[in-house]
């Protein structure tokens, strides 16, 4: 018995210094790997051809489903929604009427800018304001169709672009594709024809939420308007340039203005979505 003891225990000594020596010698490869990768950066050695690929091909990855999932700066917007317009809420003026005639101005130029967001998305009916947001790699500047080619309705279904200059028809072909109007251009090799489909109930709904949207960032920037104006008229008040009631009488006039392109812009959108929900 005292043999069998000893035995074991000469065997549970033998085992853990195995163990001892085998554990530096498995963490070696990692640490000869850390020292060559930091020799090889030093030196301006590029990793093997499959990791620099895989490297590359994560890195894309990454990128594109942040896009699709609506991820980094895009927050939550829809990715199939048109580029938005930068609308100009810096209101100016160094006096009350300049003030006022800076908030109308902008006012304005909102509304409008609405209604040609809105003008860009697609019925079931051609129209050449479709192409407006379409935006065309010319020359390293992204610029829209019409403003590269002619853009006609030819048919009540077909609408026809013809760029300016024929070496652009690819690029033209190719945005069009790409874009999110849901069309597939038919290039002959001198213009690009374009067939409207029918609205599905699907696409209508996509349709529908994207003209809400374009009206409510045209509200927002009339309603950052109306503060910019406010803060300059207070402003003026604070630095007794006018008085309390001229300040409070230009600050209801903004605010008329303000009321006025928001109702503006609602009905835009409301005639947009009539001219959506037709068959």
């Amino acid at each position: 018995k005292m043999r069998t003891v000893l035995f074991l225990l000469s065997a549970v000594m033998a085992l853990d210094a195995a163990a001892a020596f085998h554990a530096p010698l498995q963490a070696l490869p990692s640490v000869l790997a850390g020292r060559s990768a930091v020799a090889g950066a030093r030196l301006g050695l590029r990793a093997p051809l499959g990791v620099s690929m895989m490297a590359k091909a994560k890195k894309a990855g990454g990128k594109k489903a942040g896009k699709k999932g609506g991820g980094g700066d895009g927050g939550g917007d829809d990715d199939d929604a048109p580029p938005k317009i930068k609308m100009d809420t810096d209101v100016k003026g160094t006096d009350v009427s300049s003030i006022k005639a800076s908030v109308d101005e902008k006012m304005e130029k909102t509304v409008e800018n609405t209604k040609a967001s809105l003008g860009a998305i697609r019925t079931g009916r051609p129209s050449p304001n479709l192409l407006d947001r379409v935006l065309v790699d010319y020359y390293g500047s992204d610029t829209p169709v019409p403003q590269v080619a002619s853009v006609t309705v030819v048919s009540a279904t077909t609408i026809c672009v013809e760029p300016f200059e024929k070496d652009l028809l690819k690029e033209v072909e190719k945005a069009i594709a790409t874009s999110d109007l849901d069309m597939t251009p038919n290039n002959d090799g001198t213009m690009i024809r374009l067939n409207v489909p029918a609205l599905t109930t699907e696409t209508r709904a996509k349709y529908v939420k994207q003209a809400k949207a374009a009206a409510e960032d045209g509200k927002v920037a009339a309603r950052n308007i109306r503060r910019g104006g406010v803060d300059a008229v207070k402003k003026l008040e604070k630095g007794n340039s006018i008085g309390e009631d001229e300040s409070k009488g230009a600050q209801d006039d903004i605010q008329k203005s303000t009321d006025k392109a928001i109702k503006q812009i609602e009905d835009l959108c409301d005639a947009k979505e009539k001219e959506l929900a037709k068959v």
